[in-house]
């Protein structure tokens, strides 16, 4: 039995879909979801485009659709699959293959961005275990995001390292151009620096798991995606869920030598994201609000304290947490943290396996909802521009900023990010 039969044989209703059998160089499949889109050639052309590496290449396209569509969506997915059908007949390379795979009846129940992802990484995982490679890695991107040429030549050179389980990409949306209004651009900046400061805002604060959750900008090693229980069929937010399972695993990577441009275009599609968080801007007085600094300053406070919880006792415990900031310290109460630190050190022999447990009880759900918490209660939301330039002035010791515009701020969390600071 070839590593990840017996995960596949679990998934309910589960079939395969491709049946020429992979290279047995193959390295990468790429995943992409594309529901009424009516431009997939340029993700393609993107993709097709990239320089080519040692190992062979495989892009899953899953057009999808829920049983309740209307009339102009199917429609719309039917011309995408015809003209796809046709792009992917004059591009031919045996080191990248494109496969199509369509359901434009997917259960009303579980129909959305999560099952779609699902049924791609599903196949993904089925083509590497043919071929019984564990070490292959299943990459996610959108239908219309584009990449850099070095896409997989960074993901190959990244990704040599032993024991990689799963990394994610740098990204950059576009802020300027003719494609979108005006509008669009400035909200699509001020959504960037809220993602970039949440993420360098709980690095500061001292939080280990701390990574980008974008859809089209990850990726995890086949046989950890299976251990793991794949993909997740949520409607929205799925990324977010499926990597905060990977990332706290440890042996995962940020890999900013290439980039990922994901669109800045507005949507309704799903409940949140940045296709939401646009429509909001737009409709919303043009701004964009984010966590305030005192949240993620609480936070690092307690963070501080992690390793000395070890062995403690409920005394110590309940001491420690009342020197806290009031939203946090009663969040904490609120969350059993005596009963749950307890706990923790009851099973952990050492202080090291005593942060790893308490960072999978204090993860990053209850992180946002901690943040959502303290925003209702005590610290509200600010503007993301001066968030930001909190964030680089008093924890950074950045320098200058009061005449820095929103891309200006963003230069400079783009250019943090990517030094992987």
């Amino acid at each position: 039995m070839a590593f990840a039969s017996q995960y596949l044989n679990k998934q309910k209703g589960w079939v395969q879909h491709i049946e020429p059998i992979p290279s047995n160089n193959l390295k990468f499949i790429v995943v992409i979801p594309v529901f009424c889109e009516p431009d997939l050639s340029g993700a393609l052309e993107s993709l097709w485009k990239c320089n080519r590496i040692h190992s062979d290449i495989e892009i899953i396209l899953v057009v999808n659709a829920s049983e309740d569509s209307s009339a102009q969506i199917q429609q719309i997915n039917r011309q995408t699959i015809k003209a796809t059908e046709t792009w992917i007949g004059s591009h031919a390379d045996p080191s990248l293959v494109f496969y199509l795979l369509h359901n434009n009846r997917l259960p009303l129940k579980d129909a959305g961005a999560g099952l779609a992802r699902k049924i791609g990484m599903d196949e993904a995982l089925c083509r590497f275990n043919l071929i019984n490679n564990p070490n292959g890695y299943i990459v996610s991107f959108d239908a219309d995001c584009r990449c850099d040429s070095n896409y997989f030549t960074a993901m190959e050179q990244s990704l040599q390292k032993k024991n990689i389980k799963g990394f994610d990409l740098y990204f950059e949306h576009p802020v300027t151009g003719s494609e979108y209004s005006p509008e669009t651009y400035l909200g699509i900046v001020d959504y960037e620096l809220h993602l970039r400061y949440v993420n360098q805002f709980l690095r500061f604060a001292g939080f280990p798991f701390a990574h980008h959750t974008v859809g089209s900008c990850f990726g995890v090693r086949a046989d950890v995606y299976a251990a793991q229980g794949g993909m997740n069929k949520r409607k929205a937010g799925e990324d977010f869920y499926f990597l905060h399972k990977i990332i706290p695993l440890g042996n995962f990577t940020d890999i900013t030598t290439t980039r990922i441009i994901p669109s800045p275009r507005e949507s309704s599609r799903v409940p949140f994201g940045t296709g939401v968080a646009i429509s909001k801007y737009l409709s919303n007085n043009r701004e964009l609000t984010t966590y305030h600094p005192n949240s993620f300053l609480a936070l690092k406070h307690f963070f501080e304290k992690v390793p000395f919880l070890f062995k403690a006792r409920e005394e110590e415990i309940f001491l420690a947490t009342e020197a806290l900031p009031d939203p946090l310290k009663l969040f904490l109460h609120a969350n059993q943290v005596l009963q749950s630190v307890s706990e923790i050190n009851h099973n952990c022999r050492t202080v090291d396996s005593f942060i790893i447990r308490f960072y999978r009880w204090f993860d990053a759900f209850r992180i946002v909802k901690f943040l959502n918490y303290a925003g209702k209660n005590c610290y509200p939301d600010m503007p993301v521009s001066e968030a930001v330039a909190y964030f680089l002035t008093k924890c950074r010791h950045e320098e200058g900023l009061a005449q820095i515009t929103s891309p200006g701020l963003l230069n400079i969390m783009r250019r943090v990010e990517r030094a992987g600071r």
